[in-house]
């Protein structure tokens, strides 16, 4: 083994990483991977994000055998950020009605599972992971999330990595700053100061009226922040200089809309999150009643090897 990949190793060991599941975001992943062949159950119920999150969770817990895990989600009230501004995420769609009653089946199985999770009203799941990377990497832990959420790009560092599934769950990427920089040209820290420039029309976030990627690039390119760009307009010529002082308000409206509360109290101990005590009748009452045969195999196997990674039998 290289002494790169030896201090990866050393930087990631289990016993000190903990593992954020981004919850909804794979709930609607799964639910919209099988939007054109949804998996119905005989008293046609459709059941799609229930087999796809459990097949998600289960390829996690099989292929990175995690000590420490919990499942972050909204609350789905109103947050902070609506406070400040009401359109934030105004324009996303209602949630298909198809999917709303297997929220709750899913956190059944969670449960049962004995995997924690964690809520907290007033805040988005970014918030509470954002506290969970800052509580964590304060007492020496790695974190890995597991999420395509790229709001989540910001707390990328060389012991916060961030786990992808694509193409269903066929392929995982782990991104770490240089595989970031690599393939989206951005650095972490850049992330926000980007999306208050260029806004973000999947949360509704203005950003600046007329600066578009390009232009926003060559300001990162020159400035390293917001407070930087305007303390230095007088540097900045033509039609791009009128666009962001007529933008500053919204600039900085973005900024805080687009910015992981990292100091939200998440009113939890790490320790916390190293659980294991699934109820295996309660997992099969719940496959039986939800025709989840497939989900209780792999689950099944997988008891018996976490059993061996532990106690070595």
């Amino acid at each position: 083994m290289s002494d790169k990949l030896s201090a990866v190793a050393a930087k990631f060991d289990n016993l000190k990483t903990i593992y954020l599941i981004d919850t909804y975001n794979l709930i609607f992943k799964a639910f919209f991977a099988f939007a054109n062949r949804p998996l119905i159950t005989s008293y046609k119920m459709n059941v799609s994000a229930v087999y796809g999150f459990l097949n998600m969770l289960h390829k996690i817990l099989n292929d990175y055998e995690p000590v420490y895990l919990v499942c972050v989600h909204d609350t789905g009230g109103k947050t902070f950020r609506e406070d400040i501004y009401e359109g934030y995420k105004a324009n996303r769609p209602p949630c298909p009605l198809d999917l709303v009653p297997q929220f709750d089946v899913i956190f059944e199985f969670i449960d049962a599972l004995s995997l924690p999770r964690l809520s907290k009203a007033g805040f988005e799941a970014d918030d509470l992971i954002g506290a969970i990377v800052k509580k964590a990497s304060g007492e020496d832990y790695s974190i890995k999330i597991i999420s395509s959420d790229r709001d989540l790009f910001q707390l990328v560092s060389d012991k916060v990595h961030m786990i992808s599934l694509k193409k269903g769950i066929s392929e995982i990427v782990e991104y770490d700053p240089e595989l970031l920089k690599k393939e989206y040209k951005i650095r972490p820290q850049e992330v926000v100061l980007y999306k208050s420039l260029v806004g973000d029309a999947s949360d509704n976030i203005p950003g600046v009226r007329g600066i578009g990627p390009k232009a926003a690039e060559e300001l990162i390119s020159k400035f390293k922040s917001l407070d930087e760009i305007y303390n230095n307009l007088e540097l900045i010529t033509g039609r791009k200089k009128e666009l962001l002082a007529a933008g500053r308000e919204q600039a900085y409206l973005s900024y805080r809309l687009a910015q992981i509360d990292c100091d939200c109290d998440f009113g939890g101990e790490l320790e916390n999150y190293k659980k294991f005590n699934p109820d295996i009748d309660k997992l099969h009452s719940l496959c039986v009643k939800y025709e989840q045969k497939k989900i209780f195999e792999r689950f099944s196997d997988y008891f018996e090897k976490r059993s061996g990674f532990f106690y070595g039998h």
